[in-house]
C-alpha cells in the first residue's frame, strides 16, 4: 500500500477507537484494534493513549516482530500477540478489534452462549466461536496462535473470562459487528434478568433471517459512514496524523 493509503486507514482505525469509547465498548487505555495491509504489516493503537483521545497519529505501523515502521510509542504486548497471529493465521481477518465491553464480557463470564432470542443476535447465526480454555495473558506467539485458531473461519470469538474478539474484512464491517454483538448481548442479558424463559427464534426462521442480514453489508458500511461523519463534525482531531499526548 502507499504512504497515503496506510494513512487513510489509520485515520479509519482511529475513527473506531473514538467511537468504540463513545458506546462503551473500552477499557480506557486498554484492549485493541488493528488492521493488516498487504505487505505483511499491521495497523494498531499506540499504547498509553485513552481511546476518547486517539488520533490517526497514535495507530502505529508494525511488522511481524511489532518493530514500529511508521509513527512513535510502543504497542502493548499481548496486542501484539494476539493480532499478529490472528493476522497470519486467519485471512479473512483484515479488521481485528478486541475488547472487554460489559455485556458480551459479563456473558463470557458464565457458560452462556449468544442466544437466537432478538433480530440483532441473528446477525451471528453461524458466526461465533468459543473459546473455553482461558490461559491468563497473551503473552507470548503460542497462546496468540491458540486463541487464532480458536476463532478459525468465524467472525467472532467470545472469550471466556475474557471478551471478544471480532474480525471482519474492513474496519466498517468490523465495527458494526462490535457495536450490534454488544447490543445483542445487552438484550440478552436483561431479558434474562426480567425472570421470564427466553424465547427463541425457530430454527427455520433463524436460518432464512441470518442469510437476509448477510446480504446488506452495504447497509452496515453506511452505519459506519454516518457514525464516521458525526465524529467528523464533533471530534475532527482523530484525523490529525499528528500524535496526541500520552497522559502518563
Amino acid at each position: 500500500m502507499s504512504p497515503g493509503a496506510v494513512d487513510e486507514a489509520r485515520v479509519e482505525l482511529a475513527a473506531a477507537l473514538r467511537l468504540a469509547a463513545r458506546f462503551d465498548l473500552h477499557e480506557g487505555i486498554d484492549n485493541h484494534f488493528s488492521y493488516s495491509l498487504s505487505d505483511g504489516s499491521f495497523l494498531v493503537n499506540r499504547w498509553g493513549v485513552h481511546w476518547n483521545r486517539v488520533r490517526a497519529g497514535d495507530i502505529l505501523q508494525v511488522n511481524a516482530t511489532g518493530g514500529v515502521m511508521r509513527g512513535s510509542g510502543t504497542v502493548e504486548r499481548t496486542a501484539l500477540m494476539i493480532h499478529g497471529q490472528v493476522h497470519v493465521l486467519c485471512q479473512h481477518a483484515r479488521a481485528v478489534f478486541h475488547t472487554h465491553m460489559p455485556y458480551t464480557t459479563a456473558l463470557a463470564c458464565t457458560n452462556a452462549r449468544i442466544e437466537l432470542i432478538s433480530q440483532n443476535s441473528l446477525r451471528f447465526h453461524g458466526r461465533i466461536a468459543y473459546d473455553e480454555n482461558y490461559h491468563g495473558l497473551a503473552n507470548d506467539e503460542a497462546e496468540g496462535a491458540r486463541i487464532a485458531r480458536a476463532l478459525g473461519t468465524n467472525s467472532i470469538l467470545l472469550m471466556r473470562h475474557h471478551g471478544a474478539l471480532v474480525a471482519a474484512c474492513s474496519i466498517g464491517l468490523a465495527f458494526d459487528d462490535l457495536y450490534f454483538l454488544e447490543r445483542t448481548a445487552r438484550v440478552q442479558v436483561l431479558a434474562h434478568a426480567s425472570g421470564h424463559p427466553l424465547i427463541r427464534v425457530p430454527a427455520e426462521v433463524a436460518d432464512s433471517a441470518a442469510r437476509q442480514i448477510s446480504e446488506l453489508d452495504a447497509d452496515r458500511e453506511a452505519h459506519w459512514l454516518v457514525l464516521k461523519g458525526l465524529l467528523a463534525q464533533e471530534s475532527p482531531d482523530y484525523a490529525s496524523l499528528d500524535p496526541g499526548p500520552i497522559l502518563i
